[in-house]
């Protein structure tokens, strides 16, 4: 009997085991033996290599203040597996997990049993999609990798957005932006609006082709809508008829990129018969913060902690950075996933310092001593690599705490005990 979150992470890390697994035939299975819940639950689907959880954040402040009852799925679920799914900012409980759960696992064994083992990721969009149903005016589903065979990609949307393609989970996912679109833009649906950011052609070309093949409306930024700097906080949206100031607390260029793709959602949903106006729009999208994206955890010195966990993420990490009027040395604090391209997020960091500490944490994918650069310091506690470099820092220094967000997670509730 299960009743802790501890007893929930345990089960999970047991079906983790399984790893990652192509294909939906397991999590068809399971949507027919609870008919098919996201059937009657309206949903904006967002893929992309990064920016869906800011673009979920935006979408999902601006139809709270209307109103709107807004339930959403988000991966990785930090700091719990519980923060996976929430309703208007509220994670599911324990208790509201556990009874949801507990009804699957005849289901569960019985897959087991017919070689059909559901893994980790499945058995939770049916969690998802159980606790939402009925619960709320419309969910915000941000896909886990991928798009065409992930695990989300069974949701009946109302629109789908794609934020940006680029390198990363090339072993599931491919070594071109081709592939990699491929995925991606298996989200969209027939006859559904896609939105799209600002892609590179190789991979727009391949969004164009899958949005034709659907006949689904594309609105691409750029085209259909766009917008202008007006100063390193404010931007203008506008899409040829309507344009707003845009007003954000989240920092950097991307984050604008990201609340505009937000923007054209939301005037696709004013013609679905949202009612969204714009007060409540310009009051959401300036309070909207998500964690460990530019999150400052300390002062004196500032630490900031940001989850940029690929070669993309980490450049606009620096960008923004640079764009800070940091008075002192900056130093950074680094761990990710073995998988991910170490060296390259490197040399994108060493353009803001030289001061680079590199440290693992817990979980069985974070990168060991082996594959630290030996150019760069490594030390395998944390505590003790954050305290090498809380030696020689002032208070006007900025210390960067950045990679995984398992990661950031993880080195937060250090820095703050």
């Amino acid at each position: 009997m299960m009743e802790s979150v501890q007893d929930l992470e345990d089960f999970f890390a047991s079906r983790r085991t399984l790893g990652i697994k192509p294909g939906l035939e397991r999590l068809d299975f399971l949507l027919e033996k609870v008919n098919h819940p996201q059937k009657s639950i309206p949903t904006i689907h967002i893929a992309g290599t990064n920016g869906k959880g800011s673009t979920l954040t935006y979408l999902k402040e601006v139809l709270m203040e209307s109103g709107y009852t807004i339930g959403t799925f988000q991966s990785p679920g930090l700091p719990t597996i519980l923060d996976h799914i929430a309703i208007n900012n509220r994670s599911i409980t324990v208790q509201e997990f556990i009874d949801i759960l507990h009804p699957l696992l005849p289901i569960i064994e019985e897959m087991d049993q017919q070689n059909l083992a559901p893994s980790e990721y499945e058995i939770l969009m049916i969690i998802t999609l159980l606790f939402l149903q009925g619960n709320i005016d419309i969910a915000v589903i941000e896909t886990a990798m991928g798009g065409r065979e992930d695990i989300t990609n069974r949701v009946e949307p109302l629109l789908t957005i794609i934020t940006t393609i680029a390198f990363d989970h090339t072993s599931f996912l491919g070594n071109t932006l081709k592939d990699i679109a491929a995925h991606k833009a298996g989200i969209i649906k027939e006859m559904v609006p896609v939105i799209s950011g600002d892609l590179v052609n190789e991979a727009l070309q391949v969004v164009k082709e899958e949005a034709c093949k659907q006949n689904a409306p594309l609105y691409q930024y750029g085209k259909e809508f766009w917008t202008e700097e007006i100063d390193m906080n404010h931007s203008r949206w506008n899409n040829g008829s309507k344009s707003y100031v845009i007003d954000l607390s989240m920092k950097g260029r991307h984050q604008m990129m990201n609340a505009s793709l937000a923007i054209q959602a939301l005037h696709l949903l004013q013609a679905n018969g949202f009612i969204i106006d714009d007060i409540a729009m310009k009051k959401a999208l300036s309070r909207a913060k998500l964690p460990n994206r530019m999150e400052i955890i300390k002062e004196y010195p500032k630490i900031i902690a940001d989850g940029a966990h690929n070669v993309q993420s980490v450049n606009k990490l620096v960008e923004t950075i640079q764009q800070e009027n940091t008075k002192g040395r900056i130093k950074v604090l680094f761990s990710a996933f073995r998988d991910k391209e170490i060296t390259m997020m490197l040399k994108e960091l060493t353009k803001l310092t030289d001061e680079i500490v590199m440290t693992t944490f817990d979980h069985p994918r974070a990168l060991s001593e082996e594959e630290a650069l030996n150019d760069i310091p490594y030390i395998d506690e944390v505590q003790e690599a954050l305290n090498k470099l809380l030696a020689t820092s002032n208070p006007n220094d900025l210390i960067l705490i950045t990679g995984s967000l398992h990661f950031v997670e993880f080195t937060k509730k250090i820095v703050r005990q």
